[in-house]
């Protein structure tokens, strides 16, 4: 028996299991034994230095399914608002919030999400500066409060199906890669200096210099940059591998790796990126990807590499749908980018492009709940979250990505270069009124029942530093925190870093889960389907308390589901 404990929640109490819990430690004669009490605020995942999540697969389901009820809406738009409020305490910021607003459409289910989150938010916000009036703390150099995005995946339905042909966006999506809560494990089979093989594992992290290095390049310069490092090694210690001391392409660096036995710190920093570059070009051309990506690029963006109109959309892609070669789900990708991008869907064009696709029921369930998102979309750029531009002549052709098959910018980047800018339509995505916060002490009987009051100091993981010695750059404006319900892409993710980078910001993105093309396909197949129950996380105490004349803690009810609608929820307790 341990002679007391110290007890750290990651997420505020609510009130009524905060009195439960002193209720029980009173019945059970063990208040004595808890030293201190803490609300931790850490309610939520960082994946990256600007990346967070909330690490709830389910809640796509429970948001966007066929038949979400209003109460359940709620409940779990509650719960993220919950956490949304850690990610906000931890960054030190009280953000002013501005929601996606978009207008009724016939046709097309409009839930309000980011609407309905913004205000549920904001009462967090203002509880917890209440309770805790030191908050937020002060910035050296002092800026304005930051802005707080809150979006939904309905905003953009074209990212989740495109290839995206970044090294980091490969990784996940075209390989066997498992996502873990600290980023992205991947085995592969490694060649020893003996000739044999060896079975390893890498988790692609933060810590990983190479991986940092190439994550949202293009796979070209990707695979350019790893030769050029791996020659620089060589140049630098002077060493050669088998009469050679330089390499031409990947395979000459697996080569000449396998006969360095005394450097296993270079071997096992570059052999797996070295097997998953080589992989994700295997998977491009086995999969037939130009094409293919060329073919979504058009769609996504409605022009051509040349800047020209797209025309007859369903005849470029019933070759592709008719290939045996294409599997269902790439097939499945192409047609709900052709109806997430077309202005209307004819019926006639979509039974000709199923009856080339000969799909099996789970990829035709998906293609029929992407309504369940919206998706009767059109293309303005009011969408994109820019004011409106009367007359225009041609489309615009895209131009930031240098690439022909990396031309579509999310949309999400526009709306936050909208924002940046103040260009922003205010009428789609306006700004959340908030009270005026008013720094009183309050009565001490009234904050004991408010719960044990916290008080922040601000944090230093979002200051995190690139360089090797280079301290963390001024920003030159106040932050930006995205947030999307449902879903962040990896094409998403780069782009705030581009942001950051253009801006000299701080930005950091988030999402209820990091998805993938074939990953998101799978949710939306099941959205007509009753919801999943939940996970135990942990399993339910039968046992009783070593007292004697003491209730069987079993018998207390300590469930914040069953007694508050606004208790926050357990989830594992992330330590960086």
């Amino acid at each position: 028996m341990y002679a007391a404990a110290h007890a750290h929640f990651i997420n505020a109490l609510d009130n009524t299991v905060f009195t439960k819990f002193s209720e029980l430690l009173n019945t059970t004669n063990s208040q004595d034994g808890i030293k201190g009490l803490k609300e931790m605020y850490v309610d939520f995942l960082v994946r990256e230095h600007a990346v967070y999540s909330l690490d709830n697969e389910r809640q796509f389901h429970s948001l966007f399914g066929e038949d979400v009820s209003s109460t359940v809406l709620t409940d779990q738009l509650s719960d993220i608002a919950k956490q949304i409020l850690c990610v906000c305490v931890t960054l030190g910021e009280n953000p002013l919030i501005r929601y996606h607003r978009p207008r009724d459409i016939q046709g097309t289910i409009n839930r309000r999400i980011p609407e309905q989150l913004a205000k549920l938010v904001q009462e967090e916000l203002d509880t917890f500066c209440t309770t805790n009036p030191e908050f937020p703390p002060s910035r050296d150099p002092p800026l304005p409060a930051g802005t707080l995005i809150i979006l939904d995946r309905p905003i953009d339905p074209i990212s989740p199906f495109l290839h995206e042909f970044t090294y980091q966006a490969m990784i996940a999506d075209l390989l066997d890669i498992e996502e873990i809560p600290t980023g992205l494990r991947y085995q592969y089979q490694y060649t020893q200096e003996d000739g044999t093989t060896q079975n390893q594992e890498v988790i692609l992290t933060e810590q990983d210099t190479v991986y940092t290095s190439a994550r949202h390049q293009h796979i070209g310069p990707t695979t350019k940059n790893l030769v050029d490092d791996f020659n620089a090694f060589m140049n630098e210690n002077k060493i050669s591998s088998g009469g050679q001391s330089t390499a031409g392409n990947l395979n000459d660096m697996k080569n000449m790796i396998s006969n360095l036995p005394q450097f296993q710190e270079m071997k096992s920093k570059f052999s797996a990126h070295i097997t998953m570059a080589n992989e994700c070009m295997n998977q491009f051309e086995r999969q037939n990807l130009e094409t293919i990506g060329t073919l979504e690029q058009n769609m996504a963006c409605g022009v051509t590499p040349e800047g020209d109109e797209t025309k007859n959309m369903v005849e470029d892609l019933i070759p592709i749908l008719d290939d045996p070669i294409t599997s269902e789900m790439i097939k499945t990708r192409l047609i709900l980018l052709w109806i997430a991008t077309s202005d209307e869907v004819d019926p006639e064009d979509l039974a000709n492009l199923l009856s080339f696709a000969r799909l099996s029921q789970k990829y035709k369930d998906a293609i029929e709940n992407i309504s369940l998102l919206g998706v009767k979309l059109s293309k303005s750029a009011n969408k994109q979250g820019q004011k409106a531009k009367k007359n225009k002549k041609k489309k615009d052709v895209q131009q930031d990505v240098p690439y022909d098959l990396s031309r579509y910018v999310p949309i999400v980047k526009r709306i936050v270069e909208g924002h940046i800018n103040n260009t922003i339509d205010e009428s789609l995505f306006p700004i959340n009124k908030r009270k005026e916060q008013q720094k009183v002490k309050k009565d001490t009987e009234e904050a004991k029942k408010e719960g044990p009051r916290l008080r922040v100091s601000q944090t230093k993981w979002h200051k995190k530093s690139l360089g090797v010695n280079a301290g963390p750059k001024p920003p030159s404006g106040p932050p930006i925190i995205i947030f999307i319900v449902g879903g962040v892409t990896y094409s998403e993710i780069r782009s705030a870093y581009e942001l950051a980078e253009a801006s000299n910001r701080e930005v950091y993105i988030g999402s209820t889960q990091v998805i993938t093309p074939d990953a998101f396909v799978d949710s939306l197949s099941e959205l007509h389907k009753p919801s999943p129950e939940p996970k135990e996380l942990v399993p339910p105490y039968t046992g009783n308390i070593h007292q004697k004349g003491t209730r069987p803690v079993s018998q207390v009810d300590v469930s914040p589901r069953a007694s508050a609608p606004h208790a926050s929820k357990g989830h594992r307790l992330l330590k960086w």
